[in-house]
């Protein structure tokens, strides 16, 4: 290539050898290749490009995630003396002539992924496509094929479909999903039960004339039955498991498509993200990673304090450039809003549409936050265009779907690897060489817990469990002084001497062998494939049975949760089969996996009229989950969950401050593993748990003093109380309620005796100890099981709860005393 570069004139070792592996494999299987940072990832893939379309004669396109990192490909292109056509922007902005040479063979197309992934693509009839950064593409991908109405850019159009959907979400979904501070929350909807609310909704989106809405909506219309209903307080999402890339002529027809990622993690990953069959898998050695030094302060800082240690940094920067990444928006503009209400100066801030075209905006300026959401992949900010990277709270699940299928079906260990590979990426934003070097601070309760779970960290390489393991023992010392933290980060990002002295540590640092997933794991994402083919094709047939195979194929503890999932999505085929008696025989196998068994419930009590509601003294596998989901948000590790602790007693310590009291009694129930009401309405209960047996309502007098009665008003709002949940919540049935009333003592008036009928009380004492004593026994569970899969140890955390005295019978027994008349 006559016109290369110097900088150019030779390959690399890892830049040949990825080169010669490709080249031992078929012109037509899909590869994904992976190129560690620092290796030349994009110079390989050029190269890849160039050859296949000068050897072979083949049309080749060369797609990146956005305007900004497509011109970088072209200026590299330009160094090495290759020719490229740019097909960057959109057709109003795009040179013809640029195109002619794409569509004629003559140069390599450079482009977008949105540019290939649109319903009127310029990236068509293709030979090669080749994805560069392929992980960060996966939202560009299903975009094409997912309705999202986000609160935040269409908020008519989400109330009034929020509308449609109420009678298909049951009351405790909607209470979620109306609930500020669960806003990661992602409920599914049982819509498809509901044909009358499908056709609703169709005919609300057939109305709307949003590009953003209109395009995909138009993709998916006909083909509902194939698609899930996820609904949350941010946004209400309609979309298939796996994108059906196999009805996209320009992405299908092509004969051969090249996945690039500098951390390629597993093919199951890439499997499920573009909807391919298969795809052979090249990994080139000797990543250049550079330093970073990680610190997570949350482990030994409660959350004001962390962001008093990340106000004082900004205000000590030299250079005031700081990268925020979280794996959602909603978690992003959480993280984005705590920032600006700390830092001083107030940083001017930019999102991904500043630097679309360039990063310039960044990288020239100063005093300013470049805040992301899940761009963990195709951003480089090396040397000093940026050396304090901030991460939000764990990606192990990005996107709707995924953040459901954690929750709510324990999917944490398939999901893992995909967390692993993004937050590898995401560490790497700004180190981009062998020399290059950054601060990290890990922020947030999830991003902390998988980075103390050796589940998670055992499959990181060595280099950044040695970086993870060292930080957190530096950060220790945020125990004794959090200025002593403070001052070791500005040392190492100012003083080349101070990082000279970390890098001798961190090479001292041992750590154990890399873990590996199961192979098993790339062939479930096959299957998902399958399946998601079969349901848009309609053969539910073939979909009923591929799910159903996938089930029984599993037999590993800890995927219970993906076992449960198949199963319903076998329940799912069976129900489009119009084969009511196989539906609700897989969701009876699901339910009995013990996993999202109260979503489960309500799924059953709507198909069968025998399914009883539980009403056994023992712990229901709904209330065991929930007390683990209570552990798990407030998380496994780090002081958050004594604060909550400390605040809930604080609070029913606060007897003449009733709505605070009232607080802390909700606070108790959840922690008890109950469905929560605090509701302000007249004539409702103060609070009201409810358990998948029994519900108990509370009429709390807590600021009477020690020697008063309570009089007949009182005693009858609160035998009234059952009446009130029974007809706001009529789903119940004729689940029992008790009736409860707290108050320093149990004294009656005289015309109040004969109306203590089925009425219990307990004293505020009584409440106090209940609070300290389930306490004690949640912190010694939350010790025991920390780094644990709740499908995995399930069966021994329902034990344990059952020795802490956290039944129902024991709940019944604590609230239990029936008044007195004598």
């Amino acid at each position: 290539m006559p016109n290369r570069a110097e900088s150019h004139g030779y390959l690399r070792a890892p830049q040949v050898d990825a080169m010669r592996s490709y080249e031992k494999l078929k012109p037509t299987d899909d590869v994904a290749l992976e190129l560690p940072t620092g290796t030349g990832k994009t110079t390989v893939g050029l190269v890849i490009a160039e050859w296949n379309r000068r050897k072979y004669g083949k049309k080749v396109a060369y797609l990146s995630l956005t305007n900004q990192l497509a011109k970088q490909v072209l200026d590299e292109s330009e160094k090495l003396g290759i020719g490229c056509a740019d097909l960057i922007g959109n057709k109003l902005t795009r040179d013809q002539a640029e195109v002619g040479r794409y569509q004629s063979g003559q140069a390599i197309a450079v482009s977008t992924y949105s540019n290939l992934f649109n319903v009127n693509p310029i990236i068509k009839e293709t030979d090669v496509l080749i994805f560069d950064d392929a992980h960060g593409g996966e939202g560009y991908v299903s975009s094409m094929w997912t309705v999202s109405i986000n609160v935040q850019e269409n908020m008519d159009i989400y109330k009034e479909a929020l509308t449609i959907l109420r009678p298909v979400l049951s009351d405790a979904q909607y209470r979620v999903v109306t609930d500020k501070s669960q806003y990661r929350t992602v409920v599914l909807a049982d819509i498809h039960f509901h044909p009358e609310s499908v056709q609703l909704l169709t005919n609300l989106l057939d109305e709307i004339e949003d590009n953003s809405i209109l395009f995909p909506w138009k993709q998916i219309r006909n083909n509902l039955d194939s698609c899930f209903f996820f609904v949350s307080l941010t946004a209400i999402v309609i979309r298939p498991i796996v994108p059906p890339t196999h009805t996209h002529a320009s992405f299908d027809n092509c004969r051969q498509r090249i996945f690039m990622s500098a951390t390629l993690g597993g093919a199951g990953d890439l499997i499920r993200a573009y909807g391919t069959t298969n795809i052979n898998s090249v990994h080139a050695q000797n990543p250049q990673w550079g330093y970073r030094y990680i610190f997570a302060p949350g482990l030994y800082l409660n959350e004001s304090e962390v962001g008093e240690l990340v106000s004082k940094l900004w205000g000590r920067l030299e250079n005031r450039r700081v990268l925020l990444l979280a794996p959602s928006f909603s978690i992003e503009q959480h993280f984005r809003s705590k920032l600006l209400q700390s830092l001083e100066p107030v940083p001017k801030v930019l999102s991904a549409h500043d630097i679309e075209g360039s990063l310039d905006p960044f990288t020239t300026a100063g005093n300013v936050v470049l805040s992301l959401a899940g761009r963990y992949d195709g951003l480089d900010l090396p040397g000093d265009d940026c050396r304090l990277l901030l991460l939000a709270e764990t990606p192990s699940a990005v996107g709707s779907l995924e953040q459901h299928q954690k929750d709510h079906w324990k999917l944490g260990p398939l999901l893992r690897r995909r967390e692993r590979t993004r937050i590898i990426q995401g560490m790497g934003r700004c180190t981009r060489d062998a020399t290059d070097f950054a601060v990290i601070l890990l922020l947030g309760q999830s991003l902390i817990d998988s980075l103390t779970n050796s589940n998670v960290v055992g499959g990181f390489p060595g280099e950044i469990q040695r970086e993870l393991k060292w930080g957190i023992e530096q950060s220790q010392s945020a125990v004794e002084d959090p200025e002593k933290l403070e001052d070791m980060i500005i040392g190492i990002l100012d003083d080349s001497e101070y990082r000279k002295d970390a890098n001798e540590a961190l090479e001292d640092m041992i750590v154990p062998e890399i873990e590996h997933e199961p192979e098993s794991f790339e062939q479930l994402a096959k299957n998902e494939v399958k399946y998601s083919r079969a349901l848009w094709s309609g053969n539910f047939s073939t979909a009923l049975e591929t799910a159903h195979q996938s089930a029984d194929g599993i037999t590993d503890k800890q995927l219970a949760g993906y076992r449960a999932w198949w199963l319903f999505l076998a329940a799912h085929a069976a129900h489009l089969k119009k084969e009511s008696d196989v539906e609700i025989d897989f969701l009876r196998r699901s339910r009995a996996v013990g996993i999202n068994a109260g979503f489960l419930d309500v799924m059953l009590r709507k198909r069968a009229s025998d399914i009883p509601v539980n009403t056994n003294d023992s712990l229901s596998d709904s209330q065991v989950e929930a007390i683990w989901n209570v552990l798990d948000n407030y998380g496994w590790h780090g002081p958050k969950f004594g604060l909550c602790l400390s605040e809930m007693q604080a609070k029913l310590a606060l007897l003449t401050e009733p709505e605070k009291y009232h607080i802390g009694l909700e606070t108790l129930g959840k922690l008890l593993g109950a469905e929560t009401i605090r509701s302000k309405d007249k004539g409702a209960p103060d609070v009201v748990w409810m358990f998948s047996g029994q519900s108990f309502t509370f009429e709390v007098k807590s600021d009477k003093s020690p020697n008063a009665s309570i009089n007949k008003k009182e005693i009858q709002q609160a035998t009234g109380h059952p009446n009130w949940l029974k007809s706001n919540r009529p789903e119940m049935g004729n689940m029992a309620i008790q009736a409860v009333i707290i108050s320093p003592s149990c004294g009656l008036t005289p015309e109040a005796k004969p109306h203590v009928d089925s009425l219990n009380y307990i004293s505020t004492d009584d409440v106090a100890s209940l609070a300290e004593q389930i306490s004690k026994e949640l912190q010694k569970l939350r010790t025991d099981f920390a780094g644990k899969e709740y499908a995995e140890v399930v069966n021994m955390f329902k034990v344990q709860l059952e020795l802490s005295n956290l039944s129902l019978e024991t709940i019944r027994k604590d609230l239990g005393n029936a008044i007195s008349t004598d």
